[in-house]
């Protein structure tokens, strides 16, 4: 079913692209055929992503581009969520701009023309696999594993950080300092592999495989479980860890600290 629906949003895509935004009123019969693609594409997306997926394939068009990750990026750049995500955490809006806008004229060269599609495609899994329409943020979850993700990091901004600030909202606190022993905290997100879970379980917090797969499923199914009683020392040094193995796959893990 996935790979059908897949598959069915790639050429759905492509074709769109071939034919155009607008269409003039005179061929009646292909803008039929659009209204219909268009249609289908607002099952799969939302309005946000709808409109950044235009935008995209009009940033392409207009260099006589195929779309590939680049017009992605810069589209969804522009939403309003992802706009105000960037405004919270301090962006560099006019260096960001001026960055993308440096590498929208820059020479593709060879593009698979496909790219583009699957990089969507690979989005769409995320929210087909959640059951809701596809968001811009499900778009930049799989963009970052892409170098030209690598135009977010401009500080204080990384492309890690504005996932996070879109999936969760602010960074939980790593340490209370007030109190002696803290509880260790997980939360559920759409993007953070179980199997990342599970061995950040067993390797920074020592928990047998058995253990680590309750706790993962606990998480998933009811949205946050807590890990473990520790020193607030010992708490801070466990999260931060945690944390670092998450930034290395691209994942907005939301580990830290409550009161017991």
């Amino acid at each position: 079913m996935y790979a059908a629906g897949v598959e069915a949003f790639v050429l759905l895509v492509s074709s769109f692209a071939a034919s155009g935004v607008l269409w003039t009123w005179q061929n009646r019969v292909r803008a039929r055929e659009e209204r219909s693609r268009k249609k289908q594409l607002e099952t799969m997306l939302d309005d946000g992503m709808q409109v950044a997926l235009a935008l995209a394939k009009h940033e392409a068009a207009s260099r006589n581009q195929p779309m590939a990750a680049i017009h992605v990026l810069s589209a969804i750049t522009q939403d309003e969520t992802v706009a105000a995500a960037l405004e919270t955490l301090c962006a560099d809006r006019a260096g960001l701009e001026a960055a993308l806008d440096a590498a929208l004229e820059q020479p593709v060269g060879e593009i698979d023309p496909r790219d583009g599609t699957r990089l969507l495609g690979s989005a769409l899994g995320i929210a087909h696999s959640h059951q809701r329409k596809m968001t811009c943020t499900d778009a930049l979850a799989i963009l970052l594993r892409s170098p030209v993700a690598t135009i977010l990091n401009r500080p204080p901004v990384t492309g890690d950080a504005l996932l996070f600030q879109l999936v969760h909202g602010g960074v939980p606190p790593a340490t209370l300092p007030r109190e002696s022993h803290v509880h260790v905290v997980l939360r559920n997100d759409d993007y953070t592999a179980m199997q990342l879970v599970v061995h950040v379980l067993e390797t920074v917090f020592a928990l047998p495989a058995a253990r680590a797969t309750e706790l993962m499923r606990a998480v998933h199914e009811g949205g946050r479980a807590v890990i473990g009683r520790y020193s607030v020392e010992e708490a801070q040094a466990k999260v931060l860890a945690a944390r670092d193995l998450a930034k290395a796959t691209h994942s907005p893990l939301w580990i830290g600290v409550e009161v017991c």
